[in-house]
């Protein structure tokens, strides 16, 4: 049954069916002009939604297990094995258009529909993805998210292409050789006489051979012509039809003499496992009405002076060979020497004459000699020969009709020397004639395939751009492949009503002109489909030195900057000359030693809570992310893990959220007696002559939980404090990277990206915190039972609601630094720790799998 591989999926054969309309002609040699192409191939957008809803919905309930695509399983193409590590690496400096410099956007968004088209798991992959559309998505949601997945499909096919771009030309001919391997009829198991292929799947591989010399049509550089025309002449199968002579040559001898060789080339095909022959001819003579030479029948003896030699005039009727023209030929004699003296040694043509011809006899005379006893000279003339056709005595096979083949013939022989430098090659064409061309598809109407194989696609938005219904699109009967001489290389093309499609339909290209075409074939997104890699043991430990070193270092680095902070809301009253004059009131009554003030409780607790704090951010979201995913397959409503992981994207900013809250709440208890050691250091100068003595008498005086009092205070400062920085952070890098798109690719760029990322979420965070910490100082510059509640009364009674605002222009130049600071070395951090964003991602291969054979089996 042809229809077997679509029998447990129904509704996919529906999207097959009415993505495309369907061919008002049942015969697949019906050729249409670019009108009623146009007017044939109105997709039903409509109807394409409701497949993909009842796709969606088939795959959300289908329960056997022999079926390809069954709830909750993803075909073998989102299998753990395919994905690889990323090339992409701002690191080493590869980019995702790294392969772009060898293969265009056209070709790698062609080949991303080729592979969705002719590979099983591809196209499963690609119907799979219906199941992230929403039931009741409006048309415009539809093809946005099938216009995204096309883009991240093509991305990570072009990502797979950075292998084959290594290697340039030989890289490009690998290509060529594994698509055709893997998806042309030597593919097809034929040794089983008794089961052979079907015609149904001997068509569709011929028909991808057909689509594979289209897309290398596609390169301008390296493209592989010999095999393109070794591909065409597969499928076309063609023999030497009509030669045309493209010139005649002059100086060739009569056919008595010899008849020069006429060399046809080897069939593209010769040698492979497609067979064919070469062909063979015969050259066809005439007579041009010029001499080619004369030949001494006698020299003669006894002269003393050069003879004269006259030919006779040509007839007044050479049959109009020569348009009525004619010349008297001239020749010139020389005499010899030694030996040949008083002979003639050879005569010469100085004009060949014109309208000479065999019909009619052709005297030469040559003057006698001057003494008695000498003896006349004779000679004969030889007409000379041009190649006017040749006659085909063997067509071959094996060739394409795409090409036109050049015959060599062989040059006129040596005894045209005398010819006075006049001999000329001779030279033809051949146009070769096949079962078939590259504009006809080898998939008609009544075949059941996938539907961008049929010929009633709508090409018009080819040139603006696609649709979402048509992403599935090839190329269909119309368009082909012309060698451009000029070029040396194939041009992708297309015909109109003006072609004589009979001709074409029936196997022959020559004298058709066609338009060239560079078609857009969809979109290739910012980045491939990608997935990241699990937290193990090392991974953990890069995260928390990351974390540790830029949270301890930036902390440190803004020690003076903390120190007057702290001072202006332990101390108002005396601080109070705003940012400039609080530094030097500080500088001149202190020292400038004082601005390093508490920094060793600051190093040390940022060193142990910035290690927990990035790394647990991390750990946290991804773990909330698994936990919705589990939670909603779990349940009993069906729903496929791809609307499952679709679902948990759109969840960003919540997952965010909450993994920054919990990372600030265990980050409170880290913090709380670090900071506590911090401000009683800073306020109080004398406390203790080191952060050692200032624990001990804290300790002694206070007891052991007053390090942690200001815990719940924290919870009040840290958390909207992480959230904020995280999630301005991450919202305003992703916009940046969106409206500059080139900052992905560059380091640099990415690092900037970084840093203004890093002073937005700094200025966020301290809006949100600022009252928190105007509390803290007020209970930790001295020993005191007041709770929290109680501290932020006397704040409030000492300067009402604006005394919680204290210090906040400081903190917001502070913390813009310190978090710009920190996410520009935590990201130079993990890069160079090899846990970069780049080196965390994985990427679906979809290249590797479609050409490994080993997966496929």
């Amino acid at each position: 049954d042809a229809n077997k591989e679509f029998e447990p999926h129904s509704i996919l054969k529906l999207m097959e069916d009415i993505s495309t309309t369907k061919t008002v002609t049942s015969d697949r040699h019906q050729m249409n002009d670019d009108e009623s192409i146009q007017q044939e191939s109105c997709i039903q957008r409509r109807q394409f939604l409701l497949a993909s809803t009842l796709l969606a919905a088939q795959l959300s309930v289908a329960a056997s297990p022999s079926n390809a695509l069954t709830s909750n399983a993803l075909p073998a193409l989102n299998e753990k094995v395919n994905y690889q590590q990323s090339p992409i690496n701002k690191r080493y400096g590869v980019t995702i258009s790294e392969a772009e410099r060898i293969y265009p956007l056209s070709f790698i968004t062609y080949l991303s529909r080729f592979l969705i088209v002719f590979d099983d798991e591809c196209q499963q992959w690609w119907y799979t993805q219906a199941q992230a559309i929403p039931l009741g998505a409006s048309q415009e949601v539809v093809e946005k998210v099938r216009l995204r997945q096309f883009g991240q499909f093509a991305a990570s096919v072009e990502v797979g292409l950075i292998d084959f771009e290594k290697e340039e030309e030989e890289g490009v001919s690998k290509l060529i050789d594994s698509l055709a391997k893997r998806y042309g009829p030597s593919s097809l198991d034929s040794s089983n006489s008794e089961n052979p292929p079907l015609e149904r799947d001997v068509l569709r591989s011929k028909e991808a051979l057909r689509q594979i010399a289209l897309l290398f049509s596609l390169l301008e550089e390296y493209q592989p012509v010999d095999y393109i025309t070794q591909i065409l002449a597969a499928d076309d199968n063609a023999k030497i039809d009509k030669i045309i002579m493209m010139d005649g040559g002059c100086g060739y001898p009569p056919p008595a003499y010899t008849t020069p060789e006429v060399k046809f080339p080897e069939p593209p095909t010769s040698g492979t496992a497609f067979g064919g022959s070469i062909a063979k001819g015969k050259a066809i003579m005439k007579e041009n009405g010029r001499l080619l030479k004369v030949e001494l029948t006698q020299g003669g003896r006894g002269y003393l002076n050069v003879p004269s030699v006259e030919i006779s005039s040509p007839p007044d009727d050479d049959g109009g060979a020569t348009e009525g023209k004619r010349i008297q030929a001239t020749a010139q004699a020389y005499l010899g020497k030694k030996k040949l003296k008083g002979s003639v040694e050879r005569i010469e043509i100085l004009d060949p004459g014109l309208g000479y011809n065999s019909l009619n006899d052709i005297t030469i005379t040559v003057s006698p000699p001057e003494g008695e006893d000498g003896v006349a000279a004779t000679a004969k003339v030889i007409l000379e020969y041009e190649i006017t056709g040749i006659d085909v005595v063997e067509s071959g096979s094996g060739y394409a009709a795409e090409q036109a083949v050049n015959i060599v013939i062989d040059p006129p022989p040596g005894a045209a020397s005398g010819s006075g430098g006049r001999a000329r090659s001779a030279f033809a064409i051949a146009y070769p004639k096949g079962k078939s061309t590259s504009y006809e598809s080898f998939l008609g109407s009544g075949i059941n395939t996938v539907s961008a194989s049929l010929s009633n696609v709508d090409t018009t938005q080819w040139v603006t751009g696609p649709t979402s219904s048509q992403l599935l699109a090839l190329l269909p009967s119309g368009f082909g492949l012309q060698y451009d001489d000029m070029l040396e290389r194939y041009v992708l093309s297309r015909g109109s009503s003006s072609n004589n499609w009979e001709d074409i339909l029936g196997g022959s290209l020559e004298g058709q002109k066609f338009k060239p075409i560079n078609p857009i074939f969809g979109f290739r997104g910012r980045s491939p489909i990608e997935k990241e890699k699990t937290l193990d043991v090392s991974k953990v430990a890069r995260f928390v030195a990351s974390g540790a070193i830029c949270s301890s270092i930036a902390h440190f680095s803004l020690t003076p900057l903390d120190v007057v902070k702290t001072k202006s809301q332990t101390k108002p009253d005396v601080y109070n000359l705003g940012i400039v004059g609080n530094f030097k009131k500080v500088l001149e009554e202190e020292g400038a030693s004082t601005f390093l003030d508490g920094w060793e409780p600051t190093f040390a607790g940022f060193f142990i809570a910035g290690g927990f704090a990035f790394f647990a951010t991390e750990y946290f979201r991804r773990y909330y992310g698994s936990l919705i995913l589990s939670f909603m397959m779990a349940q009993k409503s069906g729903i496929s893990e791809v609307s499952a992981m679709t679902t948990v994207s759109s969840l960003e900013i919540p997952l965010i959220v909450a993994s920054a809250a919990t990372s600030a709440f265990f980050c409170c208890f880290l913090l709380a007696p670090f900071d506590a050691v911090r401000i009683r250091t800073v306020s109080q100068p004398d406390y203790a002559d080191n952060i050692f003595g200032v624990v001990s008498r804290m300790v002694e005086e206070e007891g052991l939980l007053s390090l942690f009092s200001t815990v719940p205070v924290w919870f009040v400062k840290e958390i909207p404090f992480n959230i904020m920085k995280f999630l301005v952070f991450d919202t305003s890098t992703d916009y940046m990277y969106e409206a500059f798109p080139a900052a992905r690719e560059d380091i640099l760029l990415s690092l900037l990206v970084s840093l203004v990322g890093g002073t937005l979420g700094g200025i966020a965070a301290t809006i949100v915190s600022n009252p928190a910490d105007v509390v803290l100082s007020e209970l930790k510059k001295s020993k005191t039972d007041m709770t929290p509640f109680e501290a932020a009364d006397r704040i409030r009674e000492r300067g009402g609601i604006p005394a919680f605002a204290t210090g906040m222009q400081l903190r917001m130049i502070f913390y813009s630094l310190l978090v710009s600071l920190q996410f520009f070395l935590y990201d130079t951090i993990r890069i160079g720790l090899g846990v970069g964003n780049d080196d965390m991602k994985l990427y679906l291969d979809v290249l590797n799998v479609a050409l490994n054979e080993k997966v496929k089996q």
